[in-house]
């Protein structure tokens, strides 16, 4: 006669026998090159968190590849962490996924602009990343120094502030933004440390 196990007893050992899921965490916010924007992709791995001291008219500058993956990162600027120092121009909160969307600029050419992004750490892939830390402190360093969070419109400062700026090499998609880096069209995606000059 088959012998069968009393139901709690059972239960017990189905639940401690199955795999755990993964757990997730964080809002949907973003998804044209997110995983890459969040440095979730698989070729994040690669990425040296040594900064390299660069202008941003040397990643202006740069070759723009021909094609951009969507879920993983280029062997190259991408696996690169910059520093740049240049001057805050203006600043908004991305409604689509919340990220401070800010332009810099050299401080001996305002014309020579670039993007630098603050993933929101609420949203999805920026919480399970390794370098979370590092973003949530940035972005709570850019509100320390420019007081309340950006809004939807475009904000400016009295004057132009001098900051330094740690960021990865991302190339953003070909489209209309205010500030972008031509030709190359590259952003630091995402800050990981932000500093205040004046």
């Amino acid at each position: 006669m088959r012998h069968r196990l009393p139901f709690a007893t059972a239960l017990l050992l189905f639940l401690f026998t199955v795999p755990a899921l993964p757990q997730i965490c964080g809002v949907h916010c973003g998804s044209e090159r997110w995983k890459v924007k969040t440095l979730t992709d698989t070729n994040a791995a690669n990425i040296d968190p040594d900064p390299v001291d660069k202008s941003i008219n040397w990643l202006r500058n740069r070759t723009r590849p021909s094609s951009l993956p969507n879920t993983t990162r280029l062997i190259g600027i991408e696996t690169m962490t910059f520093k740049v120092k240049g001057v805050v121009l203006s600043f908004k909160k991305e409604e689509n996924n919340n990220e401070f969307h800010v332009v810099i600029a050299q401080s001996n050419n305002h014309s020579r602009t670039m993007i630098v992004e603050f993933p929101d750490p609420h949203c999805a892939n920026v919480c399970s990343s390794s370098f979370l830390n590092q973003m949530r402190k940035a972005r709570e360093d850019f509100v320390a120094r420019f007081g309340e969070p950006p809004t939807g419109d475009f904000g400016k400062p009295h004057h132009p502030v001098l900051v330094e700026v740690i960021g990865v090499g991302f190339f953003d998609r070909m489209h209309r933004q205010i500030g972008k880096a031509l030709p190359s069209e590259i952003d630091l995606h995402p800050v990981i440390g932000f500093k205040a000059l004046e």
